[in-house]
């Protein structure tokens, strides 16, 4: 836990305790009137929430937005109250990096490759091999003489083998949270999904190895996902969801929440969509570089409209 809390302004701590529940992921309607109503009731309120979200953009210009990545992913709601504290401590003047040092997200941050938020890159490995990171993604690379090896630490990653040029070949491993992904000559993506690992194979094949089950090979044109235990066949591998590769997102047809969730990875803050457009059907393709070009084209072409309360908080609603 962080030291004790220094003096802060009654106002920007109730702004915090908003934006430990907007990090938390599960945020009710309630609570989303509530806020509203919070932020109307005063001029002072919106201030305190850009002060807010200053601080938020503090912790994004951390590397890998692993300040932002930390408080997300702690926010859950027993531990807000303990987060809070962080955060009060932090907008005091307290050691962000004191505080983070030694968290596994913070080791993160460490990690041999790491995109931000709405950062993409590829990377050329010592065999020849690419390695595209998506959006808050981060790798670590072991290449020795037994293996070729990418540890997964954080998101999505798309993989293009190449041919061993080492006198011994080595297999071309992908370890995960839940198994290792063995190369059999390939062009693959690896998805970290909550509490699960999905997988695309759109040349050659794979060998999926769950930490607790058995080894499943996975062919060109097919996806799976598995955890520790097993993989569950998901049927034709969707060659569009590589096309964040290309700094695209494409859409046939796709449900607006779905849509939204995806562009939500290539954006800061929160970005939601309202259950009563969630099934509007979406098609196109979007440029990941100007996520709010991509707003404003939703809202000519959809009965919605984009809400934003503060660039960090953007709301599609019915229009």
């Amino acid at each position: 836990m962080p030291p004790a809390s220094p003096p802060l302004d009654p106002l920007l701590r109730q702004a915090l305790e908003w934006q430990v529940t907007f990090w938390s992921g599960a945020v009710s309607e309630a609570e989303h009137a509530a806020f509203e109503s919070w932020l109307a009731r005063d001029p002072a309120h919106h201030d305190a929430w850009h002060k807010a979200q200053r601080l938020h953009a503090r912790l994004a210009g951390l590397p890998g937005d692993i300040g932002g990545q930390v408080l997300r992913e702690t926010a859950t709601r027993p531990g807000r109250r303990r987060l809070l504290g962080a955060l009060v401590w932090l907008a005091g003047g307290g050691l962000l990096a004191g505080t983070l040092r030694h968290t596994p997200q913070w080791q993160m941050a460490l990690a041999d490759h790491a995109t931000g938020t709405g950062e993409r890159r590829q990377i050329v490995l010592q065999d020849g091999a690419l390695l595209d990171l998506n959006s808050a993604s981060a790798v670590d690379v072991r290449y020795d003489a037994t293996n070729r090896l990418i540890i997964l630490r954080r998101g999505e990653i798309v993989i293009t083998t190449a041919a061993d040029s080492a006198p011994v070949k080595r297999p071309f491993l992908v370890a995960t949270a839940h198994g290792r992904i063995r190369a059999l000559g390939t062009r693959f993506r690896v998805q970290e999904d909550k509490a699960q690992i999905r997988v695309a194979v759109f040349e050659g094949a794979v060998a999926l190895q769950p930490s607790s089950g058995d080894e499943t090979r996975l062919d060109a044109g097919q996806q799976a996902r598995f955890d520790k235990h097993g993989v569950v066949a998901e049927g034709a591998a969707d060659a569009t969801a590589t096309a964040w590769t290309r700094g695209q997102l494409v859409a046939e047809r796709m449900r607006l929440a779905d849509f939204i969730d995806q562009l939500a990875r290539h954006r800061p803050g929160v970005l939601r969509c309202d259950p009563a457009v969630a099934e509007l059907p979406i098609s196109g393709v979007f440029p990941l570089a100007d996520t709010d070009r991509v707003l404003a084209a939703l809202s000519e072409a959809l009965p919605v409209q984009v809400r934003t309360v503060t660039p960090y908080w953007v709301t599609i609603a019915p229009r």
